[in-house]
């Protein structure tokens, strides 16, 4: 392993969920991390991964932080992303950016085609790929298209924005009928005026895989990972809760196959969806150019992605520690909390089968031995909600 003089920051574009596995992906290398987020309330803040944090209050305020710290730094940083934002950030201001930082992202066209779904659906078509029916709502006209779908139907944003997050939307809803999306969709329109809906693919949380990658400069796969999640929060449409490695041919097979025939440079990572009665397998969200939420799954498993994706952008000979282990769990705390309680209160998830849902070695997204700080947070905060949880039931109060 090289000296800490000689090895090249990375600068981690946010902090929050995907970007504190980075840290903990990098940290046991002794490479000076950087992590920027743009809420001084983010409980990452108190990480004891990351040489320094920084806070931002705008994308131009961010970008003169960028490179600021990359003049102050020997070495040329690398930046590595972690939402979809920050993706169109970077191409926005790629030429200039590249002169301070050390960046491998997919051609902007490429990016453009995997995150815009407008411009998806010409992939799709020419590389014959399995989706569900499909309506995009760029205007309030279009949103009388959902009705050409099957019900349930399932909506999400094109680009979950900080705004679409701050205004309380979820990743994606359920809606059982066309009057229920008529009486919500105003509010998401005025928050993101782009809105894709589709038909909901039959099928519980443990029915999604995903394939997570990292392309060098020459589009050449280094690495890849496939995992399978075990529960999500919200349920059936919101983000990882918990998730096991997995092998599953069709899934790795396809996402290679769609990358290789896109030329993808940098990470990427496709979600899969299998059809409960055929069995067939739908793609229900590609990413591009960012790590994904349970990136950090790959790691236990013994496949550091933000290692070897590191290792190639810089140059630098660094020997992986981990160890291939394909019996790990990755949990993050609170959501799996959540998604426990919804499925519990449904009589479908006792604590038993939660256990045996959980088998194996766990790794926990917050919860770690090394970052005391974050975990006494975590302590302080759910007491302070457990408190009010205990104090308001016993008085009989009805939270507003």
């Amino acid at each position: 392993m090289k000296a800490l003089s000689t090895l090249n920051p990375v600068i981690v574009l946010d902090i929050t969920h995907a970007g504190y596995g980075i840290l903990k992906s990098l940290y046991r290398y002794k490479i000076p991390l950087y992590g920027f987020t743009f809420c001084h309330e983010h409980i990452e803040l108190k990480t004891r991964y990351a040489q320094k944090t920084f806070i931002y209050n705008s994308l131009e305020n961010l970008k003169f932080q960028l490179i600021e710290l990359s003049k102050n730094s020997i070495l040329k940083p690398v930046l590595m992303l972690t939402n979809d934002e920050k993706v169109e950030f970077v191409m926005k201001n790629l030429n200039e950016l590249k002169q301070y930082l050390i960046i491998n992202v997919p051609e902007p066209k490429i990016a453009n085609s995997l995150t815009d779904k407008i411009l998806l659906k010409k992939i799709v078509k020419e590389l014959k790929i399995r989706v569900p029916q499909t309506v995009n709502i760029e205007q309030k006209e279009d949103s009388l298209k959902v009705k050409e779908l099957t019900l349930p139907i399932i909506v999400k944003p094109f680009l979950k924005s900080d705004e679409w997050h701050n205004a309380g939307f979820s990743k994606a809803h359920i809606f059982e009928d066309y009057n229920s999306f008529e009486k919500v969709f105003p509010k998401m329109f005025e928050v993101e005026p782009r809105i894709v809906a589709q038909e909901f693919i039959p099928g519980g949380d443990n029915n999604i895989y995903y394939c997570l990658t990292y392309y060098n400069s020459n589009g050449e796969c280094i690495c890849h990972f496939t995992g399978q999640k075990i529960r999500q929060w919200k349920v059936l449409t919101g983000s990882t809760a918990s998730t096991r490695p997995t092998i599953n041919p069709f899934v790795t097979n396809e996402t290679l196959r769609i990358f290789n025939s896109l030329k993808l440079k940098g990470l990427g990572s496709i979600e899969f969806k299998k059809h409960e009665i055929t069995g067939e397998f739908y793609m229900i969200e590609p990413t591009a150019g960012r790590v994904n939420l349970q990136e950090y799954i790959a790691t236990c498993a013994g496949v550091n992605i933000p290692l070897k994706a590191y290792c190639d952008m810089t140059g630098h000979k660094i020997h992986p520690l981990e160890k291939v282990n394909p019996n790990v769990i990755f949990i993050d705390e609170r959501s799996e909390l959540l998604s426990f309680f919804e499925y519990n209160s449904q009589k479908n998830l006792s604590i038993y089968k939660w256990f045996e849902s959980v088998k194996g070695k766990r790794y926990y997204r917050l919860l770690n031995s090394f970052d005391y700080k974050i975990c006494l947070s975590i302590l302080l905060i759910t007491t302070r909600r457990l408190s009010g949880f205990f104090l308001r039931k016993s008085l009989n109060i009805k939270r507003p």
